[in-house]
């Protein structure tokens, strides 16, 4: 059912973009594109992708498991390339993914999964954090609501350090039921909540600093990418409107409600840039170029590198986890 709704809005969407905008228009920008813009768009791309392997290693070396920056690009660009066919997105890939790699010992998945729902709500701290700097610094007047989204997403920080606020007697109570009701259902869902909960409570406040910050960072190749296909189209948005805009797109497409974000990607940026006087087929020229460069791009490279693991046999390992005492 969640599936064939995500269907129909995409179809509606694009459906409605198909109809409201020329077509004929788009294509003649594409064509006009630079090859230049594209390139370093790609590359912008790719240097955000590091910066977002560096945030999840420090997310797993926060719980103990120890892997290279190299294992976890692999990981990103493989979920970029199941979240081009797979409707429910690439996280959860994803998480799978790092329990294959991860040690085969009792909550190793719980911890993959925390590592992937924390790494998503760092990146939703960063983009709001970043947009909001935008909004504030360009003097364009903005659409309403936009300042909202923004709040919205700098404010998965909360999200992000709310179980550090969990009092040690309600864990010790969550702990005594799920002894309780071992052997039933709701008892080993009470204990991944658990174990999540205190996955992310011991997770220093240098670690989460440290994560915050290179949300931030893996943010700003976002933003060039934007600016500068923007600018091969003739766009005259400076960087600080790229910034919010960028961050309002991203923070909209990444509901549940669509396929990927298709069709909400492309109607929020054409509404969005509406705002600032320009055209449809501009916007969503860029939107296009967007996609191709943050989106398809990674997601062909994750394929090559899946099919390579596949082909050859290799799943890799990270080191285990220490159990509790072990030197």
């Amino acid at each position: 059912m969640r599936i064939a709704f995500r269907l129909a809005v995409a179809a509606l969407a694009v459906s409605w973009l198909a109809a409201s905008v020329d077509l004929a228009a788009v294509g003649r920008a594409l064509a006009a594109t630079s090859g230049t813009a594209v390139l370093t768009a790609a590359s912008a791309s790719f240097a955000g992708n590091v910066a977002i392997a560096f945030r999840l290693r420090a997310l797993l070396a926060g719980q103990g498991v120890h892997a290279r920056a190299v294992q976890m690009l692999a990981i990103n660009l493989a979920a970029f390339f199941y979240n081009l066919f797979l409707p429910v997105g690439g996280v959860g890939v994803a998480a799978l993914r790092l329990q294959r790699l991860s040690p085969r010992t009792s909550g190793g998945f719980t911890a993959a999964l925390t590592a992937m729902v924390c790494d998503r709500l760092a990146a939703l701290v960063g983009l709001g954090l970043v947009g909001l700097a935008g909004w504030c610094a360009d003097p364009r007047p903005k659409p309403h609501g936009t300042l909202l989204v923004l709040l919205a997403g700098t404010s998965a920080l909360a999200v992000l350090a709310a179980p550090r606020a969990v009092p040690a007697a309600w864990r010790a109570f969550m702990r005594e039921l799920q002894a309780g009701g071992s052997g039933v259902w709701w008892a080993a869902v009470l204990a991944r909540l658990r174990l999540a909960l205190g996955s992310v409570a011991r997770l220093s406040p240098g670690t989460l600093a440290g994560v915050v910050a290179l949300s931030i960072a893996a943010q700003i190749p976002g933003v060039v990418v934007f600016f500068v296909l923007g600018r091969s189209l003739g766009l005259a948005l400076t960087i600080a409107a790229m910034a919010w805009v960028r961050s309002v797109v991203v923070l909209v497409s990444v509901l549940p409600i669509s396929v990927g974000g298709l069709g909400i990607r492309e109607g929020i940026l054409v509404l969005t840039l509406a705002a600032s006087g320009v055209p449809p087929p501009a916007a969503l020229a860029l939107s296009i170029l967007v996609f191709a460069t943050t989106i398809l791009a990674p997601g062909l490279i994750g394929g090559v590198l899946e099919a390579r693991l596949w082909l050859r046999g290799e799943l890799g390992t990270l080191p285990r986890r220490r159990a509790a005492g072990e030197p």
